[in-house]
């Protein structure tokens, strides 16, 4: 059987596995000590098992096993384990997102429903891990986009997408009350708060363009003068979508990726899932995945601002692109993905303007 050789002295694979081994047990060390800071009651506090996995462009992942001591037991009892993910920003980050708004978002969530990870310990500045991070815990299940939007079991494809819905729906019923998420909207009304996305998401198109882009600048102005009325605030994960969310056989086991998270208008997530990249309308489409969603719900939606957040997810979309652009042209970060993100960003302005029609023809009717 043919295998492959290497050309790299024994040695120097010696000391580079030495090196790799160093770097898990000082990580492991890292995380005992942040854990054991913020975990309550928590003694003798180990870390075992610490595997690096995929975690998209914006963050490195590790899962590993967490097992400590509560004073109780602390003399002969059993330990407490928990299956465990460190998640941590990587340079060169094609969003800019906070931990500790994070963190506060999945302590607000706590025992709401077993789709959501419980926070465990937070590290905003970094100045533990080495860079902001955050300890969750592990759900069970898997998630991978390209196999599940390639699966050619489309029935139990669409049976995990109705499930989505019905997720959505229950975390979107969930009463937060908006400053709590972020103090800056103390005050603001149901409108103010919603508008609070698209300025803000404007704010970083203009910080991070490396060129005028006036057609994108209008599509902002737009969105900013046809912002629909909220028909109520809730939590908004801000990046629910295949990819994000854990399936086990025909069960959706949890909802992943929350530093996207924020008040506003539910139709928000929508539109989101429904990104030609990761759009699920093979399975089903999105009239009927918006139908279902108002059943689960209890609650009607209006698809003309279901459209209007179509737009508004392509903008999103275009600004995170040109934020990755900057990134590796400035040379933030070596990432090849980076490197031609620009190039999205004229398809994301098209579909922009094939929604606004849209719109306009669903605001006639």
């Amino acid at each position: 059987m043919w295998q492959p050789v290497s050309d790299e002295p024994a040695s120097m694979s010696a000391a580079r596995a030495e090196t790799s081994a160093a770097a898990a047990d000082d990580t492991s060390q890292r995380l005992a000590r942040l854990v054991g800071a913020q975990l309550a009651d928590a003694q003798e506090v180990r870390v075992s098992g610490l595997t690096r996995v995929f975690g998209g462009n914006a963050r490195t992942a590790f899962s590993f096993d967490l097992s400590y001591r509560k004073p109780a037991s602390a003399s002969g009892g059993q330990d407490e384990r928990m299956a465990c993910v460190l998640l941590r920003h990587a340079p060169g980050r094609q969003i800019s997102t906070d931990v500790a708004q994070e963190f506060r978002v999945l302590r607000l969530l706590h025992g709401a429903s077993a789709l959501f990870p419980a926070a465990i310990a937070e590290d905003g500045e970094g100045r533990v891990m080495g860079a902001p991070s955050i300890v969750l815990q592990r759900l069970p299940g898997r998630t991978n986009a390209v196999e599940f939007l390639k699966s050619e079991d489309t029935r139990t494809a669409a049976a995990l997408v109705d499930q989505l819905a019905a997720a959505v729906a229950r975390m979107h019923s969930i009463d937060i009350d908006a400053a709590a998420l972020d103090p800056a909207l103390q005050g603001l009304s149901a409108r103010e708060v919603a508008l609070h996305q698209v300025t803000a998401w404007q704010q970083t198109f203009l910080a991070q363009r490396l060129e005028p882009l006036p057609a994108l600048s209008a599509v902002f102005e737009w969105l900013r003068d046809r912002l629909p009325a909220p028909g109520r605030l809730c939590l908004v994960h801000g990046d629910v979508r295949p990819g994000n969310f854990l399936y086990d056989g025909g069960q959706v086991t949890g909802l992943l990726d929350w530093e996207m998270a924020h008040a506003g208008d539910p139709l928000e997530d929508l539109a989101w899932i429904y990104r030609p990249l990761w759009s699920p309308q093979r399975f089903m489409d999105l009239e009927a995945f918006v139908r279902r969603y108002a059943q689960h719900a209890r609650r009607e939606v209006r698809m003309a601002d279901v459209v209007y957040y179509r737009v508004f997810s392509e903008a999103k979309f275009a600004t995170i692109s040109l934020t990755a652009a900057r990134a590796f042209a400035t040379g933030d970060t070596a990432n090849l993905r980076h490197c031609d993100r620009a190039a999205t960003v004229a398809p994301c302005v098209l579909r922009c303007l094939n929604w606004i029609q849209a719109h306009r023809e669903l605001a006639r009717a």
